[in-house]
């Protein structure tokens, strides 16, 4: 969680081949990542999952150790899809029945069919 003691305020915009492909904010404890397009969502994700074929169960222990490790520090990221919330990982998460998925209260599913169509 070094990133969002490092960073303290402040923005960001990601260009892949001129094209704006992501945006960052950073506020005190909280960074919200926007992404623009989600080509570049599915390539990192493609990346990650190289060799084996799906986005694999063992990445969503990943993610919600870090969901916890956020809450836990009072911090918050939100990721979302063209300025939509899809996705609130840690003290700001407020989950109601993606708690029963995602079985911790350190994930909020905001949207859970544009998630959906992201990594799908």
């Amino acid at each position: 969680m070094w990133l969002v003691h490092a960073l303290r305020s402040g923005r960001v915009s990601l260009f892949t081949a001129g094209k704006k492909t992501l945006q960052l904010k950073v506020e005190k404890k909280r960074i919200d990542i926007n992404i623009l397009d989600k080509d570049f969502l599915k390539d990192m994700l493609r990346v990650e999952t190289e060799g084996k074929g799906r986005f694999a169960l063992e990445n969503i222990a990943k993610i919600r150790s870090i969901a916890e490790e956020l809450e836990k520090d009072g911090s918050t990221v939100a990721i979302s899809h063209k300025g939509s919330i899809v996705i609130t990982l840690g003290y700001g998460a407020k989950p109601t029945l993606s708690q029963a998925i995602t079985r911790t209260n350190a994930i909020e599913i905001n949207s859970l069919s544009q998630l959906i169509r992201l990594v799908a």
